[in-house]
């Protein structure tokens, strides 16, 4: 292109000035408003979603719950005709589309069969008191359309309708009566669902299936894990036990952030580290006469908050600097 206006400029089609000031624009790259784009984009699937189930809502003694079940299931059916259509069928590698907007679209779809399960079981009283049916089968449908069509979004409802399932199926009255950190089933079932999605990243990885899914599920492991530690934490009996499992998930997913060159999991690990590191402290604390050494702890506490942030902005520094020099 500079070659172009030099020889513009050279033929006297242009001045010298306006060829400089072309060539001066052009050094500055372009600039892309591509996050921007999609983030209006998820904004807009949001908010028309919401606008329907509105407008559903003030208006379903008019419109009639079996109108209703087969409106939702004749748009959900050419949504998945159009994604079919467009779609270049199933590959373990990442697949794209011609058209991005088609990524949307399956999105749409994802959501609109969720709902349509949903409200089949409500209309139809179908063990109304036990949603985890409708939440198993959402979730088996989405992860099916998020590894057929390629989505990442679709995979993280999927994950997250199965991980609803699993917290549901244990005790559903657990999460309304804010009795989490007391429920050392619901914890354990925490830790399981994240060994379970472990197995799955490395399962998917050593059959070459969707390899690029990889950190979507391990960063869905890494916070379920660790919240699921933390909360295991607060029991007495078995706090040490999962300030252990901690550590090990800790390390793990510094590992890995390594591997991967993850910057998220690197900050996440040395946050929920932290975290683990002060919880000991306290625990530790608590079982000593702490009376005798509290004004200490009270001048010392200002420069440990200090040191351990300026510490943390310096580890994160190294590491993006030692990624970057790898690269």
């Amino acid at each position: 292109m500079e070659e172009i206006f030099n020889l513009l400029a050279s033929k006297k089609f242009i001045t010298q000035e306006q060829n400089n000031a072309v060539n001066e624009y052009q050094k500055r790259g372009l600039f892309s408003v591509r996050n921007e784009l999609l983030f209006l984009i998820y904004i807009s699937i949001l908010l028309f979603t919401t606008g329907v189930g509105v407008v559903i809502y003030d208006n379903i003694d008019t419109i009639g719950h079996s109108i209703l079940l087969i409106l939702l299931a004749i748009t959900t059916t050419i949504c998945f005709y159009f994604c079919y259509k467009k779609s270049k069928g199933f590959s373990k590698s990442e697949v794209t589309f011609d058209n991005p907007l088609y990524d949307y679209l399956v999105l749409f779809t994802a959501i609109l069969t969720c709902t349509l399960i949903g409200y089949f079981q409500y209309n139809l009283n179908f063990q109304n008191s036990n949603y985890s049916i409708a939440t198993l089968v959402s979730a088996v449908v989405s992860l099916g359309i998020a590894y057929f069509f390629d989505n990442k979004s679709v995979l993280v409802i999927g994950i997250t309708a199965l991980a609803s399932f699993v917290g549901l199926s244990l005790n559903v009255m657990t999460v309304f009566e804010n009795n989490i950190f007391d429920d050392n089933r619901l914890i354990v079932a925490g830790l399981l669902f994240g060994v379970f999605l472990l197995v799955w990243q490395l399962f998917s990885e050593k059959k070459s299936v969707k390899v690029h899914f990889s950190f979507a599920i391990l960063t869905f492991a890494l916070h379920l894990l660790a919240l699921s530690c933390f909360a295991g934490v607060f029991q007495d009996l078995y706090w040490v036990f999962y300030l252990l499992i901690l550590a090990c998930v800790v390390y793990f997913f510094y590992k890995k952030s390594i591997e991967y060159k993850a910057v998220s999991w690197y900050v996440f690990s040395l946050f929920y580290g932290y975290v683990g590191f002060n919880i000991l402290i306290f625990r530790i604390l608590d079982l000593i006469d702490i009376f005798q050494i509290f004004e200490f702890l009270t001048i010392l506490t200002p420069f440990y908050v200090i040191g351990s942030i300026v510490l943390f902005i310096k580890m994160i520094k190294n590491f993006k600097k030692k990624t970057n020099d790898s690269e």
